[in-house]
């Protein structure tokens, strides 16, 4: 099956909502894109369920750390009747401190893997998010949720 521009922008749509909220706000609304059971993985660390996620948001927020995640290519790898496979490009620009920061190459370039669900409320949710660096700046430090034991 192949995903409609509807479907394809709704996934958009969803993964821009993400990073802005832990861009613009104060991550208190990421945890509406993904679903209970959800698991976050970075480069081999693994934040499980949508409460352990929000939470990693909140005390990153709590913190100084300024952010800029820029999506493109995004592509439905995969689509189903209530299941989607998409992938796309982040660019993440970070620092801590208060804007203007001196930064101007990314932190990362990172291949983000998704996969979506339609639960039964009707809403597309994130069931797995995987980032993948393909570039990383040296000496680069990310600010990244956290596996709660």
């Amino acid at each position: 099956m192949t995903a409609s521009q509807t479907q394809k922008q709704t996934y958009d749509d969803i993964i821009v909502a993400v990073w802005y909220d832990i861009d613009y706000g104060d991550s208190t609304n990421v945890r509406d894109y993904y679903t209970d059971d959800a698991v976050l993985s970075f480069g081999g660390r693994e934040v499980r369920g949508r409460q352990a996620i929000h939470d990693g948001y909140l005390e990153r927020a709590a913190g100084d750390r300024v952010s800029r995640h820029i999506v493109s290519n995004v592509h439905v790898v995969e689509q189903g009747e209530d299941s989607a496979k998409v992938v796309s490009t982040l660019r993440l620009y970070a620092g801590n401190g208060t804007p203007v920061l001196p930064n101007a190459d990314p932190l990362s370039v990172s291949d983000c893997f998704d996969t979506f669900v339609k639960e039964d409320d009707g809403q597309w949710r994130i069931a797995s998010r995987l980032l993948s660096n393909v570039f990383v700046r040296q000496g680069a430090t990310f600010s990244e949720p956290q596996a709660r034991e």
